[in-house]
């Protein structure tokens, strides 16, 4: 085994090493099974000799019906045992997988932003899902078909040996080919190469399929197939290239791999009887032989079905730590905590990649004041609002939170304190009340009830076929719409009750009336807290305290409504634009209009 194989494998039974004691009794199980499985065929190896003894007589009846008892019971015995050790090694597996995932959830929540940017969707439920259930194959059952794959064969072979030697070194003979032909099959040059070429062309798949479920409405309104949807195509032929060039490179040696396995009859039987004729074994050796001289290898096929398996279980293993190594958003060595809601940003300079955002920005926001920022699409406003929760960490400039760096400040209380209303509002595949509850334990069902009220959502929330207990989201039993969606979230934030809050376009989804209702939820949100609003409707922030433009990452201009109006700068510009939208109307012919 190579030595980056070797490292992977160590980190495997690492993996596997967490559950020590299960593992270890499942396998001493496996070996008392694998025992007690040959038993039955030395029995008959010894009625046969006492049945060809000359002196046989009525006597040994009764020592045969015993030696046959004894055969049955542990034929029994071995399966209740091998049960056994499956059992244990299937609690085992089960809670690794459960650690496991539980650890990579935790730490992809840990991660910044900028690594869900980079990795599709697709690739991280492949690695979550099935990267780990390959982990539970070999564990609940693989470590016991490993276990016996080698016990059985050397017990077989001991056993063989001590019979008749000369024909344990026949049944041998075909031992050394198989093992280069499964050598062959699955560890040829640039096999390691194509494990990760096809474990891309998995995830890419995976991503693709993702994004074509998404994009369905799109997919239906422009009259798109799988077919025409040419990433998705692309991707799935790519994986069926890779799939079918492993097999084309596997499957001339796996096939003779499987021949010379299945024939160990084709050495013993000429060889056997040669040996039986010239005298040189008796009839219950060649017996003997013929059931156990082939029946060693067949062991040997789970053992070489593992190889194959292994390396697969192996790549997804590296990029499982691929994910627990990628770096967490850094927690503070001497933490700190701020004073008060005041924000402030110092020359901060951001970018994705390659791509600048923000240049150079500074500006403060008050505590308890109501603070928008505007400006055209792309020109920074969501980054800003992001970069105060610490999705990504800038590497110029200071975001300071009560007078404190937001680097210093511990994650879990940064996020206490920020309350985060995306235009999108996200439903999880759970009940209403759990989707507003959002985790947080210490609630009562009253209080979840008045940010009900509070949030506009006891209207359409009392028409639920269960209310608070209707399940929502995907798969859930009713659809919520894109205001109502903005309503629950409002909800999560009303109970949060942080002392900072940021709107980012709130509104973008709703309609006439949910947006009366979400602006009435504004109000209750809004109060005594510290408030970032993202809006492109600009009527929607005539009020606030102060007016942030933002434009190709800079801090264009700042103010109140009325006097950016009057400096007939960007802001002035982008009112008159808003003024007209609204003035818009469609024009028919005729001259009418609606």
């Amino acid at each position: 085994m190579k030595s980056g194989s070797h490292s992977k494998f160590l980190r495997l039974l690492k993996i596997a090493g967490t559950k020590k004691i299960l593992l270890i009794i499942s396998a001493i199980l496996a070996v008392i099974s694998s025992a007690f499985s040959l038993v039955p065929y030395i029995i008959i190896y010894i009625v046969m000799v006492r049945l060809l003894n000359p002196d046989f007589g009525p006597q040994d009846f009764l020592y045969i019906r015993n030696l046959g008892l004894v055969a049955a019971g542990m034929v029994v015995l071995r399966y209740v045992i091998m049960a056994g050790a499956f059992m244990l090694s299937h609690v085992a597996a089960f809670k690794i997988l459960y650690g496991l995932r539980t650890v990579l959830a935790e730490h992809l929540g840990k991660l910044p932003m900028g690594y869900f940017n980079t990795n599709q969707t697709g690739k991280i439920k492949k690695i979550l899902y099935e990267d780990v259930e390959e982990i539970e194959q070999f564990i609940a059952h693989h470590i016991p078909d490993l276990v016996s794959g080698i016990v059985l064969p050397v017990m077989i072979l001991v056993y063989l040996f001590l019979v008749d030697w000369h024909m344990a070194l026949v049944a041998l003979l075909p031992l050394p080919l198989a093992f280069f032909l499964q050598q062959k099959a699955f560890d040829r040059d640039g096999q390691e190469d194509r494990r990760k070429q096809y474990h891309n062309a998995l995830e890419n798949m995976n991503g693709t399929i993702v994004e074509y479920i998404r994009g369905m409405p799109v997919v239906k309104i422009f009259n798109q197939t799988v077919q025409s949807f040419t990433r998705l195509k692309e991707a799935v032929y790519a994986y069926r290239h890779f799939i079918e060039q492993i097999t084309l490179s596997m499957a001339p040696a796996w096939a003779m791999f499987i021949v010379i396995t299945s024939s160990g009859l084709f050495f013993i039987l000429p060889f056997g009887l040669w040996f039986y004729i010239k005298g040189l074994i008796p009839l219950p050796t060649l017996f003997l032989f013929l059931m156990l001289g082939s029946g060693y290898m067949t062991p040997l096929f789970k053992l070489a079905m593992l190889g194959g398996q292994l390396g697969h279980i192996l790549e997804g293993i590296t990029r499982m730590d691929g994910i627990l190594n990628s770096p967490a958003i850094r927690e503070p060595v001497n933490p700190q905590y701020p004073r008060n809601s005041t924000i402030e940003f110092k020359n901060v300079s951001f970018a994705y990649g390659d791509k600048n955002v923000l240049k150079n920005i500074s500006f403060a926001m008050g505590e308890g004041k109501v603070t928008a920022l505007v400006g055209p699409s792309g020109a920074g406003k969501t980054t800003i609002a992001q970069l105060l929760l610490r999705m990504w960490d800038i590497k110029d400039g200071e975001i300071l939170l009560g007078g404190v760096n937001i680097k210093e400040i511990p994650h879990d209380e940064l996020m206490r304190r920020i309350g985060f209303v995306f235009q999108d509002g996200f439903i999880f595949s759970d009940t209403v009340y759990e989707n507003i509850r959002m985790g947080l334990e210490n609630v009562s069902r009253a209080e979840i009830e008045a940010a009900v009220r509070a949030s506009q959502c006891h209207d359409f929330i009392e028409k639920l076929p269960r209310g608070l207990d209707t399940r929502i989201g995907e798969g859930g039993e009713v659809h919520l719409s894109g205001g109502e969606k903005q309503r629950i979230s409002m909800a999560r934030i009303i109970l949060k009750n942080a002392p900072i809050v940021i709107l980012d376009e709130a509104t973008a989804y709703a309609d006439a009336e949910n947006e009366t209702k979400i602006q009435a939820a504004f109000s209750k949100i809004m109060r005594d807290k510290t408030v970032i609003v993202i809006a492109h409707r600009l009527s929607t922030i005539t009020d606030a305290d102060d007016i942030l433009v933002i434009k190709n990452g800079i801090l264009a201009e700042q103010g109140r409504h009325e006097a950016l109006l009057g400096n007939e700068n960007v802001y002035h510009a982008m009112w008159q634009a808003h003024t007209a939208a609204r003035e818009w109307t469609l024009s028919l012919q005729g001259g009418e209009s609606c």
